[in-house]
């Protein structure tokens, strides 16, 4: 695994944690508008759709960015001290 791919990885993990907690509390947002106290399934909800959005971010984010910037890097010549 290049640098590159490193790199785009840590960085769609913490993207991924800032838009699951968005998810997250968006959905216990959206129950409590509606009157709805918060109860097991609210929160098993609002786990999901935070996972879902993490693992989607670093997959996508993370994996395109990393191919793209690895294959960028092999294709850049060598830069001359």
């Amino acid at each position: 695994m290049s640098d590159a791919f490193k790199t785009a990885l840590v960085r769609a993990a913490i993207s991924g944690v800032v838009l699951a907690g968005s998810a997250f509390f968006g959905a216990l947002a959206g129950d409590l508008a509606v009157g709805q106290h918060l109860g097991a399934l609210q929160l098993e909800t609002a786990g999901i759709a935070a996972g879902v959005v993490f693992f989607g971010n670093v997959g996508l984010r993370g994996g395109i960015e990393g191919y793209i910037d690895t294959r960028a890097a092999a294709a850049a010549p060598p830069k001359a001290a």
